[in-house]
């Protein structure tokens, strides 16, 4: 059975073309990316040490404090941002694929089965102690700034919202563009997550969170509503009255 849920014998020519090309294309990538990971695997730490230096001239930033004793680490995930990029079948990768897509299985998952409320619930209800510990600090610096930065600093956070952007624009006040559209609209074309749109998730994913993850913040956040047009997403932190 074919991703889109079809027999091999069931495919049009035009999809069997297309699927050939992909198929030529792909163990073209593959050679060439073995290739690179072996010419990054032999030189990892000589990489990152020249990448961190250069990051130091541009930025004055001190080398020991971009990457520390990770050098292996710090350049293997250089190799593999290589890697990415490279990839443009069947369709241009980018550095969030990862977490995209496997947050879209989840997220559609709970969809089709009726349980997006119980997913929130366990989503919110683990953030608990990271982040009810940031009423301490609230309470210790009168600083309610604390609260947004609590969910929008944090790598993982940022790592979902890299490829389309994020932008401060005050301590109260942050936007991002919704990530999730290039991946769905390739998604939609082979029949996969149908029934998801980016809008869907604002409205029931996204929004439902961020109120309980303001919840434990003891902090109230302003999530817009969604638009279509600029698909950003501007979230505000107004201190309990």
């Amino acid at each position: 059975m074919s991703a889109a849920g079809k027999t091999v014998e069931s495919m049009t020519e035009q999809e069997k073309a297309r699927a050939d090309a992909i198929m030529k294309g792909w163990l073209a990538f593959n050679a060439k990316a073995k290739a690179n990971e072996e010419t990054f695997n032999a030189k990892l730490e000589e990489i990152a040490g020249a990448i961190s230096e250069l990051i130091q001239e541009k930025t004055g930033i001190d080398t020991a404090n971009i990457i520390g004793d990770r050098k292996a680490e710090f350049g293997r995930h250089v190799g593999d941002i290589v890697r990415t990029y490279q990839m443009r079948l069947p369709y241009h990768h980018q550095a969030n694929d990862a977490l995209i897509k496997e947050q879209l299985k989840t997220i559609d998952w709970a969809f089709q089965t009726g349980n997006m409320e119980s997913l929130i619930r366990h989503d919110v209800d683990s953030m608990y102690e990271i982040l009810h510990e940031r009423v301490y600090w609230i309470e210790q610096t009168g600083d309610y700034s604390l609260a947004l930065d609590a969910v929008t600093t944090p790598t993982c956070f940022r790592n979902l919202t890299i490829a389309e952007g994020f932008t401060w624009h005050s301590p109260m006040q942050v936007s991002w563009v919704s990530p999730y559209k290039r991946i769905l609209e390739k998604g939609w074309l082979r029949n996969i997550w149908t029934s998801v749109t980016e809008q869907r998730i604002h409205e029931e994913w996204t929004v439902p969170r961020f109120k309980g993850y303001a919840e434990h913040l003891e902090a109230n956040f302003d999530i817009s509503a969604w638009n279509d047009e600029d698909r950003t997403i501007t979230l505000t932190c107004i201190p309990p009255a």
